[in-house]
């Protein structure tokens, strides 16, 4: 009795609370303006920057094409075997180029190199935009090496107009949204840095350029 009298002034309290509206303590708090400094800076060349901080690897090519030629260079230089490609789209690219792929996977422990396109790009910190939409969520966790394909009309200046793209494109949120700056990292051990942690090694990131000039 005595419990379920303490859980009842609880919830009355709770209850209260929530009946009980407090003030803005901030009525002239500028929640829309952006809180990062504008830039005249070309967002490809904000992105490239920031993305090779990270640690990843930037492109800048003109067409499809050349972004195949540059896979296979990419394959060819690092002896990637098996490469997936589990997006309709992106895999007739590479068959159309004559470049052997898989297009499911059947053996994470075999996987070389995941391909894929993305939702969108955030160039002030160089971070990619990954949906369930888009393609699965096993491949690129697993691969030793990730190859996005997108293009410049896929950046965004943040994450807010990151989100607000996403909001445009679909009546319902993806049910994942993952956003990847770099490659896989942690210093959780001994402060020692440790790529490949929780998912590829290496990212590469080539971008076609279709802006008007």
């Amino acid at each position: 009795m005595e419990e379920s009298t303490t859980r009842e002034k609880v919830l009355k309290k709770i209850r209260a609370s929530l009946l009980s509206k407090t003030p803005n303590p901030y009525p002239k708090l500028d929640f829309d303006s952006s809180v990062f400094q504008q830039t005249d800076e070309d967002p490809v060349l904000v992105f490239a920057d920031k993305l090779t901080l990270a640690g990843g690897k930037f492109f800048l090519i003109e067409n499809e094409l050349e972004f195949a030629d540059g896979l296979v260079n990419l394959g060819l230089q690092y002896k990637w075997k098996n490469i997936v490609c589990t997006e309709d789209g992106l895999s007739n690219l590479l068959t159309e180029c004559e470049l052997p792929h898989y297009v499911a996977v059947d053996e994470l422990a075999t996987m070389d190199v995941v391909v894929t396109t993305c939702e969108c790009l955030i160039s002030r910190t160089g971070s990619i935009i990954f949906s369930s939409r888009e393609h699965t969520r096993t491949a690129p966790a697993f691969a030793p090496v990730h190859v996005v394909l997108c293009k410049a009309i896929q950046l965004a200046l943040d994450l807010k107009d990151g989100i607000t793209w996403l909001r445009h494109k679909y009546p319902k949120l993806p049910s994942s949204i993952t956003i990847v700056t770099g490659p896989s990292r942690t210093a959780d051990i001994d402060g020692k840095l440790v790529l490949g942690a929780h998912g590829p090694t290496q990212l590469f990131v080539f971008m076609v350029d279709e802006r008007e000039l």
